[in-house]
């Protein structure tokens, strides 16, 4: 009886961590929402962006056999990589026509913005490094550290891949879009160099073999 006493109470522990972990994420999620609702709130492109981005992170993920924990991850750093841009001033990322010198330098500073809005939040994944680094490149010409090769994160690179395909073949406030095929060529061109080779890789593949559309 003792025993079996033990065994309900060590259940019912059991289901009240995993409730716990359930209220976590459900507030997690929640947070997410907060900050998309304030990025619409303020720029609805880069809203839009972001949503097609994680699309085709989370499918490039899946494409590359990633654990669906680890997918999740991607989802929400993808979903929040531009983030930082509600500190830029909306004159300069809804202008139309080129963007100068000094408006882009303002511009860049958005994965530094970006990283201490989120690295207030206790993810269970590293998703203020994904965008503190995604437009990091293997060569070191990123920014906004200039990291190299191993020392950016395999999710960013994911999402770099991602944000470069989007950004070409997507229409800009400043320019029409330029096209998939301009953007596999982009990513075919650097892959090794500035993208990593086996995320170019299933990129390619998804959109040429498995035909992906973004659906936003």
């Amino acid at each position: 009886m003792e025993r079996a006493a033990n065994l309900l109470n060590l259940d019912s522990g059991i289901k009240e961590d995993l409730n716990i972990k359930d209220e976590v994420l459900k507030v997690l999620n929640g947070t997410v929402d907060v900050l998309i609702t304030i990025s619409s709130l303020i720029d609805s492109y880069t809203t839009n962006h972001q949503q097609r981005v994680s699309q085709l992170a989370c499918a490039i993920a899946e494409k590359l056999g990633l654990p669906e924990h680890r997918i999740e991850g991607i989802k929400i750093g993808s979903l929040l990589h531009d983030i930082g841009k509600i500190a830029i001033p909306n004159h300069i990322l809804s202008k139309y026509g080129a963007i100068s010198e000094h408006e882009f330098g303002i511009i860049k500073c958005h994965p530094q913005n970006g990283y201490k809005i989120l690295s207030k939040i206790k993810f269970p994944w590293p998703v203020h490094k994904m965008v503190l680094q995604h437009h990091e490149r293997l060569d070191g010409t990123g920014y906004p550290v200039g990291l190299l090769g191993e020392d950016i994160l395999f999710e960013a690179k994911i999402i770099a891949v991602a944000d470069v395909v989007e950004a070409i073949s997507s229409h800009r406030p400043y320019r029409s879009s330029l096209g998939m095929d301009t953007a596999i060529q982009e990513i075919s061109d650097n892959s090794g160099t500035l993208y990593d080779e086996t995320i170019v890789k299933a990129c390619i593949r998804l959109i040429l073999e498995d035909k992906f559309k973004f659906t936003t």
